[in-house]
């Protein structure tokens, strides 16, 4: 991340934006564009990327917005491209104000017979989804696109938040030969300015504009400062990554100060010591984790006069995990408050583990609230703090030098584990009587899937046996999930039964399917279809016995990973089958016995195989000993992968003989 400083600023001004850049007049030559040094199987390319921010007075409303517009042409390639004629744009809600969308202009352009034909957007074509209470799409779809047609999209959005100004990112899923951005800033703030991503600028330019700015009879110059790039490639996505917007290429503003033409000065960049004492006197945030005497009044004789305090934090963990349910809403303050939440049962996330301090609290346990950005969210700011980075809030539990991280919205997670959304490497940690500081968000608990078959292999090349899957940490909550979604056992197994192509299953049996403190048990009667008819004497077959779940797909396909590999948690996946083999099966070959093992352990793939009275055993593994794994081990990582996969398409090479 390379930081730059601004001066830039306004109060109850008049701004004139000046011409904006406008895309070219399209060309015959928009449809034979070169790009094939830059990624010749793109699907989309982009051929010119714009847009202006600027910071102008609404008369009629007497407050200041940002107006940011944007024009883009894009090249059609493939079928697989139509997605870039689907628009859906954001539009977010700041305090009591929505951004807003106009100027839409949308147009499709066709080459036949060397003739350029152009097909408009219409504004009946354009709507409006409300998608959350924050959270509006403007969504449309360009006309009569075809593979070789070239697109056109402008538009203006009008926002309130002129605290981070507009991020602009010169990277996306398709590679661009230019994108330009001008930020046309007066000269009474101060910014922030970071470039984050691997990709460096083209070219950075600014001038000022004297007396663009008026207050009145006063006047301000303004700073315009222009940033382009050039053969931008795509940005790749790939399994086990936190959010693309930590690792896109891309400028982001952040306001620090404002200067008023009278001199004084605003800093909005604080220190953690005055977001510590904000949110502590917020009343929906430290304001509900007071609420201990409703818990004093609600919270069971029996969980209050335990001695044991891990136990004692666990009842309440799992008296508040039952009591609220949690409607699907992240938040870092309470929605509804935690009383009515309690008494309603149903809250945000931050109803819900603020309540659970709040518990805590009352039984005189020490547990405060952790800031979170999830996800799926970007990373927050680790230099100075940025409160609208965080969108989450969990309980972190002390007793004596340990502290439990607790999120109580997943009634199916055991105590003292995080779900996959929480874990975004770190969160702040706020104290009610000393500075806040940052904990890692982990799980201690390995995410496992273990498979063990007992079973005969008969002549009609069947397996038949028991087969049993049990689950633990993260792999144990995304399972017990997938199987409550279905109506019925019965459902669930049949719908299993559906995806499991060459198995079929019967006499199913889960355990500890809502207790998340045990392990989740699946067993199921199978016949697996390993050949479809008799075998013959002296006949020689395949056999490969890991039917399930066998490692096929490499997720690491990158010639070079600029990102971590993040799994979240330490994870392991094993393999345990024991078959009978039918008499006069003789084992003409097996896969060797191997045990591949990357510098210090980090991650390792086993395979072991023995026959003993014609019973074959086989017992594979994979283990990846760290949640995170940096760029400088991806190749090895990737490489541990293809050997396994290679490994384990090594079948066993069978004889059978009636002798």
């Amino acid at each position: 991340m390379r930081t730059i400083l601004l001066l830039l600023g306004i109060l109850f001004c008049h701004f004139s934006f000046g011409q904006f850049v406008e895309l070219d007049p399209i060309r015959h030559s928009d449809f034979s564009i070169d790009y094939a040094q830059l990624d010749s199987n793109a699907r989309a390319v982009v051929i010119s990327e714009l847009g202006k921010t600027t910071i102008d007075l609404v008369e009629a409303e007497r407050s200041i917005r940002v107006l940011h517009r944007y024009a883009i042409r894009i090249k059609i390639n493939k079928k697989e491209g139509y997605d870039k004629a689907n628009i859906s744009l954001p539009l977010y809600k700041y305090g009591s104000d929505f951004e807003t969308i106009e100027n839409i202009k949308a147009k499709t352009y066709n080459l036949t017979e060397n003739k350029i034909s152009i097909s408009e957007l219409k504004s009946k074509d354009i709507y409006t989804e409300n998608k959350t209470p924050f959270l509006r799409l403007s969504k449309f779809t360009l006309p009569d696109v075809r593979e070789g047609s070239v697109i056109d999209i402008e538009y203006t959005i009008t926002s309130p938040n002129i605290f981070n100004y507009r991020s602009w990112e010169f990277q996306s899923d398709i590679p661009k030969l230019k994108s330009t951005y001008i930020a046309m800033i007066p000269g009474l703030y101060k910014y922030n300015v970071t470039l984050r991503g691997a990709l460096k600028l083209e070219d950075i330019k600014s001038k000022v504009i004297r007396e663009c700015f008026r207050v009145g009879g006063a006047k301000s110059d303004c700073s315009e400062l222009t940033y382009s790039m050039k053969n931008i490639p795509a940005f790749e996505e790939e399994d086990y990554m936190l959010s693309p917007q930590n690792y896109i290429s891309a400028i982001n503003f952040e306001m620090e100060e404002a200067q008023h033409l009278n001199g004084s000065k605003q800093t909005y960049t604080k220190k953690w010591s005055d977001v510590d004492r904000e949110l502590m006197t917020e009343k929906n945030f430290g304001g509900q984790i007071k609420k201990t005497k409703f818990f004093l009044g609600t919270l069971p004789d029996s969980i209050l006069s335990q001695t044991d305090l891990h136990l004692k934090a666990k009842l309440i963990y799992s008296h508040i995990q039952n009591r609220i349910k949690w409607n699907n809403v992240y938040g870092r303050y309470s929605q509804f408050g935690v009383e009515e939440s309690y008494e309603k049962r149903s809250g945000n996330a931050a109803d819900v583990n603020l309540a659970l301090i709040a518990a805590l609290n009352a039984a005189n346990l020490e547990a405060y609230p952790i800031l979170v950005s999830t996800r799926e969210n970007s990373l927050p700011n680790p230099l100075h703090p940025v409160l609208s980075d965080f969108n989450y809030v969990i309980a972190g539990i002390k007793i004596g030098n340990e502290t439990i991280l607790a999120d109580a919205s997943e009634n199916l997670l055991m105590f003292g584990e995080l779900p996959i959304r929480c874990i975004n490497e770190r969160g702040r940690i706020i104290y009610s009587r000393k500075s806040s500081e940052w904990i890692p968000l982990e799980n201690k608990t390995k995410s496992s899937t273990a498979y063990s078959f007992s079973g005969k292999l008969d002549l009609s090349g069947k397996l038949i046996g028991s087969l049993t899957i049990t689950y633990d940490g993260l792999d144990a909550l995304h399972k017990r999930k997938e199987i409550l979604r279905y109506p019925s056992f019965e459902e669930y197994e049949e719908k299993l039964d559906e995806r499991l192509t060459n198995m079929s299953l019967a006499n199913i049996d889960i355990q500890n399917l809502e207790n998340p403190d045990l392990l989740l048990s699946e067993q199921f009667d199978v016949v697996v279809d390993i050949w479809n008819s008799n075998i013959r004497p002296n006949t020689v077959f395949n056999l490969n016995p890991v039917f399930i779940n066998r490692i096929t797909r490499n997720p690491f396909n990158l010639d070079e990973r600029t990102y971590p590999v993040d799994l979240g948690s330490k994870r392991e996946e094993r393999h345990h089958f024991s078959i009978t083999l039918p008499e006069g099966i003789t084992v003409q070959s097996s896969p060797k016995a191997t045990n591949l093992t990357l510098p210090d352990g980090v991650a390792r793939y086993v395979y072991k195989n023995s026959i003993d009275d014609n019973v074959l055993v086989v017992q594979q593994s994979l283990s990846m000993n760290k949640a995170i794994y940096d760029t400088d081990e991806y190749f090895f990582l990737k490489e541990l992968f293809s050997r396994a996969i290679q490994h384990l398409k090594v079948d066993y090479i069978l004889k059978y003989s009636n002798e």
